[in-house]
């Protein structure tokens, strides 16, 4: 909880206004699936180094990583992709995967450790974040961080009503 703040979260979310998001699509090894209409309906966009709020995201996950590694000593983060902004509109939902992923969305060394997301709002009905069949209703400005393996697979569900806005980021 608290690990972004209210004012920031508004900021992001208003300056995402004037981007031009583009509709997520699922991948798997050999590229682009002709499934993803039924496994993703979301939009993003990308905040890359040096483009605003790039370094207040990359302080909000490095207090991620730290608490993380409070309970998991063992873990170390070398280094992180760049954020991913997902926009849930109405009907939006991600379909239960892993986190799998390799060289698609910026790491150039292997596979994600760990899958961190924060959470810029919670004024919209539905689109729970379910992880391993637990669900969370996350808070604003909240974060959640889980291994990016087989063992934790994860989705959003439907959302009812309103927009929601996450952040992520994948850690080696």
């Amino acid at each position: 909880d608290n690990i972004i703040s209210d004012k920031l979260c508004n900021s992001i979310i208003k300056y995402s206004g004037s981007l031009q998001f583009q509709p997520s699509t699922y991948s798997t090894s050999a590229g682009k699936s002709s499934r993803s209409e039924e496994k993703v309906k979301m939009d993003d966009i990308w905040f890359r180094n040096g483009e605003p709020f790039y370094e207040n995201l990359n302080w909000c996950f490095l207090e991620v990583i730290k608490k993380y590694q409070k309970e998991h000593p063992l873990f170390v983060c070398q280094r992180h992709t760049d954020f991913r902004l997902n926009k849930y509109s109405e009907g939006g939902f991600m379909g239960r995967h892993v986190d799998n992923i390799h060289h698609s969305h910026g790491q150039q060394y292997g596979y994600p450790q760990v899958s961190a997301l924060l959470f810029l709002n919670d004024d919209y009905d539905g689109g729970e974040f379910v992880i391993s069949d637990a669900e969370y209703n996350p808070k604003k400005g909240s974060a959640i961080i889980f291994p990016s393996n087989f063992m934790f697979p994860h989705e959003v569900k439907k959302v009812k009503k309103g927009t929601r806005y996450s952040i992520v980021t994948w850690l080696m």
